[in-house]
């Protein structure tokens, strides 16, 4: 009678790259969530930019919007530079305005406390109801509010 098999070292070969390749699978997964976590820790200990949109107000003429206000009050606990502007709804985004470089020259810098109104105006932005408005800060912080709210 004649038995086939594999030695004893190619099963530990084996053995040794499925190990491997799960070790690997889940240091990906978890160094994605260790990263992430890093970063939210980083922020709660240096404190995060953090503002809102009070409001805004837009003008149309004919059908399209021609310029728009925002105000932002920064509620947080250190300075925000805003990094860009926007204007978009379930398929369009119109960029309102965008820093070329957030750290040097952001939009506009809100100190703590502080409320600033941006006002923007030549646009062409055909009118739609259902636009929200987005402002993005330099590290990353979004406020959204609906158009006209």
């Amino acid at each position: 009678m004649i038995s086939i098999g594999i030695s004893e070292v190619v099963g530990a070969t084996i053995l040794l790259v499925i190990a491997v390749a799960l070790s690997l699978l889940i240091f990906g997964y978890f160094y994605g969530y260790l990263e992430s976590l890093g970063y939210s820790l980083a922020n709660a200990l240096s404190g995060s930019c953090e503002f809102s949109i009070m409001s805004t107000a837009f003008n149309t003429t004919g059908s399209s919007i021609t310029s728009i206000s925002i105000a932002l009050y920064n509620y947080g606990s250190k300075p925000c530079g805003v990094s860009g502007v926007y204007v978009l709804n379930e398929s369009t985004a119109y960029q309102i305005a965008v820093s070329s470089n957030c750290i040097v020259n952001p939009l506009v810098r809100l100190d703590p406390g502080q409320v600033v109104i941006l006002k923007y105006s030549n646009l062409n932005i055909p009118y739609n109801t259902n636009y929200e408005v987005k402002v993005v800060s330099c590290d990353g912080f979004a406020a959204e509010k609906g158009l006209g709210q």
